[in-house]
């Protein structure tokens, strides 16, 4: 009977191929995903992650490697590929412990001893291989798991414990700045690296130092009946995913800062075009109320009926005035709240892009015309809401996009999905969400406006709001107060 370890046997290339190239992928896409500029903690020691991944790729690929070119090559060849091959073990793990201890320790720490310890075990490392390489009389192969062995207790189990303690940390952050999923994407790979200091720190070559005398492969294969190269690929695609899933927040941070620089912009457009209105149109009518009242001081004495007349004028400018003074701190309450509504559709979609798989886009058409209540702008947050919220659990779509249209004095919202859509012939509190699409009926009427979803079988689903702008400027100024 053909057993699960003849099976990883016979296909130990292909194990050692894929075990290398998880890693290798890892630490790539970690390399590429990295951004210098970034102000997240995570982002300080990425780099030595990426080399790890790297590095340790090559070394697991570095066991193809070298039996198929014993073949050909002399024994002196084999043995310096040999030599090479587990310094380049050491190398990668001393990339490990490097990114767990610059991971946990806080960027404003300035110990250079702490930052230095990896370097430093490294070249122990290296000085008691030679040592024991130069006393003991070890083979060559016993003195290679030896030195395995001393590379994955003091620089691999401290490196990947650390890293597990440092990812840990970053999911507390990530969780008190309201990135759930990323989160969860950071535990995950704290998981994973917590995982590894176990079969990657503590399961080593037999050799004759203590305690690889006990735990090492053959009492895992004993156990398990498989070879400890499986628990560790397992272990590198659990890291490879979850690392590569939390890379997300730097887009997170980028589409922040986009948000914050867009937002300055329009604070400054805003404030040179107040400025413009009040010189051009306010501050000029004020300026004429005060030649016209001191006109009006001048010619009292002489003509009382001219002066108070004269004054009379000055009044209604004023009060024309003040009414302009009013309709622009209206318009400019409109606009915020125009603004207001685009900024919490932005939210939505960030959210469902960092809480689900699905791809997510925001379109913005038209120019802002149209004047939206505080209590609009709520209803129609919560219909897209409901809207999102369905789309997730029932539609199966892999895009959805929201449309925000303004045209004249009506506002329009489409939410639309690739989905399995809606079959006709079920009755309507069968299809998707029959209460939730009646909540938002209901949400629509009492924003005086229509709401229609159009739908095939298998064609996805098209929800399109349709609301009236604030029929009055009394209406929005009740309505926002």
């Amino acid at each position: 009977m053909v057993t699960l370890t003849d099976v990883l046997e016979v296909n130990w290339i292909i194990l050692y191929f894929v075990y290398g190239q998880v890693f290798f992928i890892t630490g790539l896409v970690t390399g590429l995903q990295w951004r210098r500029g970034s102000n997240l903690e995570l982002a300080r020691p990425l780099p030595w992650l990426a080399a790890f991944g790297i590095a340790h790729g090559l070394n697991e690929w570095g066991y193809i490697f070298i039996p198929l070119q014993a073949v050909y090559l002399q024994d002196a060849v084999v043995r310096v590929m040999l030599i090479a091959h587990i310094l380049l073990l050491a190398t990668s793990f001393f990339f490990l412990l490097q990114f767990g201890i610059e991971l946990v320790l806080p960027q404003t720490t300035r110990s250079r001893w702490l930052r230095a310890l990896p370097a430093a075990v490294l070249l122990l490392w290296g000085l008691a291989v030679v040592v024991r390489g130069s006393s003991a009389g070890d083979s060559l192969d016993t003195l290679f798991a030896i030195g395995d062995g001393w590379s994955r207790y003091f620089l691999a189990l401290p490196g990947a414990l650390l890293a597990a303690v440092g990812l840990w940390n970053q999911a507390r952050l990530a969780r008190r700045r309201n990135l759930g999923r990323i989160a969860r994407h950071l535990t995950g790979a704290a998981a994973a690296f917590a995982v590894y200091a176990m079969v990657g720190g503590l399961m080593v070559p037999v050799s004759p130092i203590f305690p690889a005398t006990v735990f090492n492969y053959d009492l895992l294969d004993r156990i398990l009946h498989i070879p400890a190269a499986v628990p560790r690929s397992l272990c590198g695609l659990g890291m490879a995913f979850y690392v590569v899933r939390s890379l997300e927040i730097f887009q997170v941070e980028t589409e922040r800062r986009l948000a914050e620089m867009e937002q300055a912009q329009i604070l400054m457009a805003d404030r040179e075009r107040i400025g413009r209105d009040l010189h051009d149109g306010i501050i000029q009518n004020i300026y004429a109320a005060g030649l016209g009242l001191e006109e009006a001081h001048h010619i009292l004495a002489e003509s009382p009926e001219r002066g108070q007349q004269q004054i009379r004028s000055v009044m209604a400018a004023l009060n024309r005035t003040i009414d302009d003074i009013r309709r622009y701190i209206f318009d400019l309450r409109a606009a915020e709240q125009t603004r207001e509504l685009e900024k919490l559709l932005e939210g939505l979609v960030q959210d469902l892009r960092l809480d689900t798989m699905l791809e997510v886009d925001l379109e913005v058409v038209g120019q802002r015309c149209c004047v939206l209540s505080g209590a609009k702008v709520e209803q129609i947050i919560q219909i897209a809401r409901e809207a999102l919220s369905n789309v997730v659990q029932h539609s199966g779509a892999t895009r959805v996009t929201l449309r925000l249209a303004y045209a004249g004095d009506v506002t329009n919202l489409s939410v639309t999905d690739n989905g399995r859509g809606l079959d006709s012939s079920l009755p309507a509190e069968s299809r998707r969400n029959g209460h939730g699409i009646a909540n938002m009926q209901a949400r629509a009427a009492v924003l005086g406006g229509s709401l229609r979803i159009v739908s095939e079988p298998g064609a996805g689903v098209c929800l399109a709001l349709s609301v009236p702008c604030s029929s009055s400027r009394d209406e929005l100024e009740l309505e926002t107060i």
